[in-house]
């Protein structure tokens, strides 16, 4: 690895990069440092060249295992560019919603190092995440392979974690499924939707799907339904020569998963507190209303007459 200091701007970092339009960052001169590897190259502030130098140790055993899980040879050099602070990979990404995101068109990979480290985030796992990414687009090319397919198998290497900030909770998807909530995988084709709890949806949604076809069809149904499409086949005959059905019977299916006694039982233990409060709350309530009517009842009822009991005149 060869390490050279350079002197640039903020704008010039991002056009160093080569990555797309992005929110103009302040005019004051930084000093990044470039890591050569062999493999990958290493765009960071000075201070994080150690951590740079973990990237680059990192890469050839996260290039392996996707090389080996795909049986496709990454056969491009990425530039990942290590942001140092929060301000700085906001104003690239453009956004608070992301911990790191890839640009398959440049090979460029960004990552908020000051993000990594905070549970479930790794640079490993982050790296991995976006490493596919650019993998898939460079393999599958214009096949038109839908945004919920991408990001559901980006998640599905890097062990359910996805790229945003905010973690999906499960309860999310179940919560969802109860409630008749859940996006339609034709809606997350082309795009998610902007606001925090739908974009968490949306990527819980894409890893439970590819999940499911992983669970029940094994992995070899997943790499079936890439390589029909790379052939020509579009997704939905891409999902029917692989799986055996069409799509709108495996989100049927998939859909039906979500109400299935497991994922209520789960959806229920992640509640458990708030359901307890709420049959607590419930139960004071109706206490509450018992003894208004029982104090209702004794003020509607007549006193008795002097010298008679409730069974008419009592002797003296």
């Amino acid at each position: 690895m060869t390490c050279v200091p350079a002197r640039i701007t903020a704008a010039c970092l991002l056009l160093l990069t080569v990555l797309i339009a992005l929110a103009p960052l302040p005019c004051r001169a930084l000093e990044f440092s470039r890591i050569e590897g062999p493999g990958a190259v290493v765009l960071c502030e000075p201070r994080l060249v150690p951590e740079g130098r973990v990237v680059l140790g990192l890469y050839p055993s996260i290039r392996k295992g996707l090389e080996a899980a795909f049986g496709w040879e990454i056969d491009f050099r990425p530039v990942i560019v290590l942001a140092g602070t929060r301000k700085t990979f906001q104003d690239m990404a453009g956004s608070d919603s992301f911990v790191a995101f890839a640009v398959p068109g440049r090979q460029v990979i960004a990552i908020d190092h000051t993000r990594m480290g905070e549970r479930p985030f790794t640079l490993e796992i982050t790296l991995r995440h976006e490493l596919c990414h650019l993998l898939l687009h460079r393999r599958m090319g214009s096949t038109g392979m839908p945004r919920w397919l991408d990001e559901g198998i980006a998640q599905w290497i890097s062990g359910g974690i996805p790229e945003l900030a905010a973690i999906p909770r499960e309860s999310l998807l179940t919560g969802a499924a109860l409630t008749g909530s859940l996006l339609s995988l034709e809606s997350l084709d082309r795009s998610f939707p902007r606001d925090d709890r739908g974009l968490a949806l949306a990527y819980g949604q894409s890893r439970s799907v590819v999940e499911y076809i992983a669970r029940n069809y094994g992995r070899n149904g997943i790499l079936n339904i890439l390589e029909a499409m790379r052939k020509g086949a579009d997704l939905e005959g891409a999902i029917e020569v692989s799986l055996m059905l069409t799509l709108p019977e495996l989100e049927k299916a998939w859909r039906s998963e979500q109400l299935g006694p497991t994922a209520l039982l789960a959806y229920l233990a992640v509640h458990l507190y708030t359901i307890l409060f709420l049959l607590a709350a419930l139960l004071t309530f109706w206490g509450y209303v018992r003894v208004v009517l029982r104090k209702r009842r004794l003020r509607e009822e007549p006193e008795d007459a002097p010298g008679q009991g409730p069974n008419g005149p009592q002797p003296w």
